[in-house]
Parts: structure tokens; C-alpha cells; sequence
């Protein structure tokens, strides 16, 4: 499975919250896959570090990916980028969860609910400055947040979210579990994730071929080092809901005690369009701008919403 917690709201703080996870969203059932495999809800996880390297899309190929009626991209509306979105390419190395240890990447962008007016996103400067990347980062997550305030302190579903374009992880018992319990796009790859001091490398290959579809790399803590709350919605597509008593929408938590907000400084190649990942990555002119990272994280994945 995989705790998809990827998150559209930021909080930071010097509250530490990493600890609490376990005591505030207790195992409260079990959920046994098409196999038997038990899976415990809600799906906590721990992992070495949950990644997202942020940037900009254009939306309007976004649409075409959307798989979910309800919902459309977030816009920038900003001279000059008339048909700009926001993107996120998370990067997961999971260490404990239900379904086992796992590699992941999941690719997203920020989408609204039909009807919504966009948030007031801000534009962006000089992209090739650190402190415009950072600024316009940090703006972009709070008026996220801002916007979601009321249905989070509600415990409703979120208006503006994260839409799962696709995800690929190396754990067969994780793509099951993350299919059958919440209808993500889950497909089996080589990922592979190095993680040093410095350095967070990201290689995604063909898990049959070895082909290398993606390279990944940025330098490490050269930003904003702080706690790191995320809470936030993740929107799924449509056709893959394996509940229909459900909306293909879910609440997610991650949170790390060493969080760091930082520009990207690396390298962001897509060497093959041959997976969804890749294709929409390329297709929508990904941009990398900044990296939020959550060294030595906890998470948890909520089951889906009732519909009302």
C-alpha cells in the first residue's frame, strides 16, 4: 500500500508533531485484501524521508489527465502564465507500514472542486532565484491552506486537493493495498532512492526492461530547515473506485520534526514517456522550483469519505 498523505496544506511550526500521529489517528479496524493480507486502518507509516519537488505545469494538459469530473486545476492567473498550474512529484522511502518496506513516486498537481473560485495563488518572480523560489512556495501552500480552513476544522472533505495523476513503487503487497482500499493508480517499477547528507538521488526504471524512464537529484538542506505538519486532502480518478458507498477522496497526514523547505538545485530528467508518470511529467512542461522534505517521517492514510 502506500500512505498517501500527500498533502495540499502546509503547517509550520515548532510544535513537534511526529510523535502524536499514533495517538491522535489510532488503528481503529482491519481491512483484508482480495488475497487475505490484513491491513490495519487507518495506514500508518514511517520512512527514512517523503519528498515533493514542487513546479510549475501547464494546466491545461493537466485536464487531460484528470480522470475525476469533479474537480479541475488550480490556475495561476498571472500575466504572462495564463495556463499555468501547480505540480508535485513525491518521492517516498518507506521504512515500516502495514504493507511492508517500499519505494514510491506519485505524481500530483493541485485541482479544485467544480465551482470553486481559485485560491489567491501569487505569481511567479525570478523562478532562478533561491528566495523567489522559496517565497512563492510558501505563499502558494498557505493560501492553500487558508482556502481549506473552514472544511479542515469540520472534518469535511477539502475544496482544494491533490489529484494522483499515478503512482509506481517496487512492493507488490502495497500496489494491492493501495488499489483495493482507496482505487489509486498503482503500477509496479524499479524505483530507486539514495539518500545522503548532501544529496537525494531518484532513479525510476522499467521494472521488466530496466530502461530508465526518470532521473531525479537535488542538493540537500540548503533552504528552511523546521517541523513540518502536512494535512490535506488526495483526489483520486474516478473509474478506480473500489467502494462505491465512498467519494474517491481522502484526508492524509505527514510530519516530521526536521522538515526542510528548499529550493531545487539538481537535476530533473525524463528519459522515457513509456509510464503516466513520466508521460504527464512531460507532457505538462514539469518545472521544478522547490523541494519540501520530511527526513525520518511518520504518516497516516485515512480511509475514503462517506458520501453524504
Amino acid at each position: 500500500m502506500k500512505p498517501l498523505l500527500l498533502s495540499a496544506m502546509l503547517a509550520m511550526s515548532n510544535t513537534s508533531y511526529a510523535a502524536d500521529l499514533s495517538e491522535t489517528y489510532p488503528v481503529t479496524s482491519t481491512t483484508y485484501l482480495s488475497d487475505g493480507t490484513p491491513v490495519s486502518m487507518p495506514f500508518h507509516v514511517k520512512g527514512e524521508a517523503t519528498s515533493a519537488v514542487v513546479g510549475l505545469i501547464d494546466a491545461n494538459v493537466a485536464q487531460f489527465f484528470l480522470w475525476n469530473w469533479q474537480w479541475e486545476p488550480v490556475r495561476l492567473h498571472c500575466e504572462g502564465t495564463p495556463s499555468k498550474g501547480i505540480g508535485a512529484l513525491y518521492t517516498q522511502k518507506i521504512t515500516t507500514s502495514p504493507a511492508g518496506a517500499y519505494n514510491e513516486t506519485i505524481s500530483s498537481f493541485y485541482v479544485k472542486r467544480r465551482g470553486s473560485t481559485d485560491p489567491d495563488l501569487p505569481c511567479p518572480g525570478d523562478m532562478t532565484l533561491a528566495s523567489a523560489q522559496l517565497d512563492f512556495t510558501g505563499k502558494v501552500l498557505a493560501a492553500l491552506a487558508t482556502a481549506n480552513a473552514e472544511q479542515q476544522a469540520a472534518g469535511k472533505p477539502h475544496n482544494y486537493a491533490l489529484y494522483n495523476q499515478h503512482l509506481m513503487l517496487d512492493n507488490p503487497i502495497a500496489i494491492k493495498a493501495g488499489r483495493e482500499i482507496w482505487g489509486y493508480p498503482k503500477q509496479a517499477a524499479d524505483v530507486s532512492i539514495n539518500i545522503t547528507p548532501d544529496q537525494h538521488e531518484l532513479t525510476l526504471a522499467n521494472r521488466h526492461t530496466g530502461q530508465a524512464m526518470l532521473d531525479v537529484s537535488y542538493t540537500r538542506q540548503i533552504g528552511v530547515n523546521l517541523p513540518l505538519h502536512s494535512v490535506g486532502d488526495n483526489v483520486l480518478p474516478d473509474y478506480l473506485l473500489p467502494d462505491f458507498s465512498k467519494v474517491p477522496q481522502l484526508s492524509g497526514v505527514l510530519s516530521s520534526d526536521s522538515g526542510w523547505m528548499m529550493p531545487f538545485v539538481g537535476e530533473f530528467t525524463v528519459h522515457s514517456r513509456a509510464s503516466l508518470t513520466t508521460f504527464f511529467l512531460a507532457e505538462s512542461d514539469f518545472t521544478p522550483i522547490a523541494v519540501l522534505e520530511f527526513p525520518d517521517v511518520t504518516g497516516v492514510a485515512m480511509p475514503l469519505y462517506d458520501r453524504e
